[in-house]
């Protein structure tokens, strides 16, 4: 790292030269992504400062990827103005950054201080450990001298809006065995038995993880330690019964978490009477989380890095791409104490766990807690906000309330009065999400019966933009093509670029089409508007969404995280069922809502969001589970100039996959 003062804002500047090694975070060595020889390392910034990442790609151009290149997005920062072409969706703002090649981030982070998070949105590689904490500190104290600070040297701040001691990260991610982007080629393989051949291969969903990851320590032969599901006496089955081994390794694995170098639990280590700050991060790819405290109780302060108002508890809830901050004390006779995180709704998934270490005399390190004597439940179904499933699990988003007085001026933006949301809406936009079967067999997700495509080479929708502003206006589609005729679905699967071949939907131009199509979903924005967005969790086949004579048994849904890049939207409100007006207007809360860049919809459940859209670009705005993203649910938000982010179609059948890799071993899925 170095850091700088320049004429005006101090500059801190961060390599990150992304290489491929061989790592063992669950006691299980396979391929794994590391940045400056570190696995998930963290950057830390200031409110103010200018961030500039200068990405080295260093990856061997042989290792196997949905896309040929890697990018940094940071999540949950604004991004705005310049700032938008660093966001870092690839296929929107810029290209991947393709083995070999080096591209420079450079903005200025006028966000809130608080937790954040960077990761890779190209391919599968977050999933091998390309991401990591980003934590934005209140802005400095004093301005940085001209020849910068000292190397780990850190800058004195402003005063937070808490007091505490010290702080620690927990970053959550969940881990399996085989290279993520290994596991994504099978979901773009026939689901529909019919379409199979020997050389396509079949789909497989990428499965349970084999581990939960606590900062980059797991062990998958924890799974004995979760707890019994109600009156079961017998832990759930969380290990796969089989493992991907590479050829002319040992299937043989090893057993002793705290015997092994690199698969130890990690250690939270705290001083009796002090009080810790913990930055909780969601960083899975897959799994929903439960993190439970034993013996102690932590206070809520902040979510999403926006303050809320304090709630005590055993349990917090924390999905993808979310982040919370909790205020713990450590209270409690000197011990070592369980850090337990549950999976939900994933019913066969490990669990994971840290220890929370008192530095006292009386303390060996080197002794593992007992058993949890109240563990974090598994919700195999159940809405996450329902105090059925456990009274001590708390969903953040639908219980805390931001603040609106004066201290928090520096969670506002530049411009912006009040942390409340506007009290109307100029724009309605209704999302109804389905899983279509399409009818070249493949599965996928959709947004308005809409699955959005990905199509190298590339040439980001913010270029073509930049050329042509009318380039998305001046494609509608007709409403005769859009909808079909009865004789069956009308199914686009084509190429985005100057010829604009791939069908384009726009909120408010284009009808919504009867028929699941594949196709550029994107919502036309007037800045400045205020924006309603109601998110329905539909049946996976609704809308005409399963070409086949048995397709309706597959009318199952599950729960999504949802982001939206360069902006925050409040949670009015949450449900069961879909929205209605009639049902549950009167409940959406105006005066006090959270504020949010990723909400959950729950199973069968809605969402209803208002954002304003005063950051001019296009942004994307999808499910925040890696594999659902690569399977199109997604859609944008178009304001007047920017971008789209859209999955890939590529076959990757056998012949595919070996043309172009070879025979590299167990990275690739089993090809017979």
């Amino acid at each position: 790292m170095e850091s700088k003062a320049l004429g005006g804002d101090p500059e801190v500047s961060f390599t990150f030269n992304v290489t491929l090694a061989y790592g063992a975070p669950s006691c299980f060595a396979r391929p794994i992504v590391l940045v400056n020889g570190m696995f998930e390392p963290a950057v830390y910034i200031h409110q103010g400062d200018v961030l500039k990442i200068t990405l080295v790609n260093n990856l061997p151009a042989s290792y196997p990827g949905v896309s040929d290149g890697i990018s940094i997005h940071y999540h949950g920062l604004h991004m705005g103005g310049p700032a938008a072409w660093f966001d870092g969706a690839s296929y929107i703002s810029l290209c991947p950054i393709t083995a070999g090649s080096t591209y420079t981030y450079q903005f200025k982070v006028n966000d809130p201080p608080g937790t954040y998070l960077w990761h890779d949105h190209a391919a599968g590689f977050k999933g091998d450990g390309l991401q990591g904490p980003l934590i934005v500190r209140p802005r400095r104290a004093a301005p940085m001298p001209p020849a910068g600070l000292p190397p780990g040297a850190p800058a004195p701040s402003v005063p937070d809006l808490w007091q505490y001691d010290d702080e620690h990260i927990v970053f959550l991610s969940d881990w399996y065995h085989a290279t993520m982007n290994s596991l994504m080629f099978r979901l773009n393989m026939p689901f529909d038995a019919a379409k199979v051949t020997n050389d396509s291969g079949s789909w497989n969903w990428i499965g349970n993880p084999q581990a939960l990851l606590i900062n980059g320590r797991g062990f998958y032969g924890d799974c004995p330690l979760f707890a019994p599901a109600g009156a079961n006496p017998t832990p759930p089955v969380c290990a796969p019964t089989s493992f991907t081994v590479p050829p002319g390794r040992s299937a043989q694995q090893p057993w002793a978490s705290n015997n092994n170098p690199g698969c130890t639990h990690e250690r939270l280590v705290v001083q009796p009477g002090k009080r810790y700050r913990l930055r909780i991060i969601g960083a899975s790819t897959l799994v929903y989380m439960t993190l439970c405290f034993e013996g102690h109780n932590v206070t809520l302060l902040a979510a999403d890095a926006m303050p809320v108002a304090p709630v005590s508890t055993r349990c917090v809830d924390v999905n993808s791409g979310q982040r919370l901050d909790v205020l713990l004390t450590a209270d409690q006779p000197p011990a070592n104490y369980w850090i337990a995180v549950a999976p939900q709704y994933r019913v066969g998934s490990p669990a994971g766990y840290a220890v929370l270490s008192y530095e006292d005399p009386s303390t060996n390190a080197t002794v593992t807690p007992a058993f949890p004597t109240t563990p974090a439940p598994q919700i195999a179904a159940m809405p996450p906000w329902s105090q059925e499933a456990n009274e001590q699990v708390v969903m953040a988003p639908e219980l805390l309330v931001p603040s609106n007085g004066s201290a928090l001026a520096m969670y506002r933006r530049e411009g912006q009065p009040t942390l409340a949301p506007p009290k109307s809406a100029d724009k309605l936009v209704v999302v109804n999400l389905t899983q279509p079967l399409l009818e070249n067999g493949q599965l996928r997700w959709a947004l308005g019966n809409v699955a959005m495509p990905k199509t190298p080479p590339c040439s980001p929708l913010m270029n073509q933009l930049r050329r042509d502003p009318a380039y998305l206006t001046m494609a509608a589609v007709p409403a005769s093509t859009v909808n079909g005729t009865g004789a069956g679905p009308n199914v686009g699967i084509g190429s985005a670029g100057p010829s604009r071949s791939t069908p384009l939907y726009l909120s408010g131009v284009s009808p919504a089409p009867l028929y699941p199509s594949v196709g550029l979903n994107i919502v036309q924005l007037e800045g400045g508007q205020v924006v309603d967005v109601i998110l329905n969790n539909r049946p996976a086949n609704e809308n005409n969404g399963d070409y086949r004579p048995n397709g309706a048994t597959r009318n199952a849904t599950e729960q999504h995280p949802f982001h939206l890049h360069g902006h925050r939207f409040w949670v009015l409100g949450r449900g069961t069922g879909s929205f209605s007006p009639e049902l549950h207007g009167a409940s959406l809360n105006t005066a006090n809502p959270p504020l949010r860049d990723t909400v959950t919809v729950a199973a069968s459940g809605w969402a209803y969001l208002r954002f304003r859209a005063d950051n001019p670009g296009v942004w994307p705005f999808h499910c925040h589970i890696l594999p659902h993203i690569f399977m199109g649910q997604q859609a944008t938000s178009r304001q007047p100039l920017s971008p789209e982010k859209m999955y890939n179609f590529a076959p990757y059948t056998k012949s595919w996959l070996r043309a172009k890799w070879g025979l590299s071993g167990w990275e690739l899925p089993p090809l017979f």
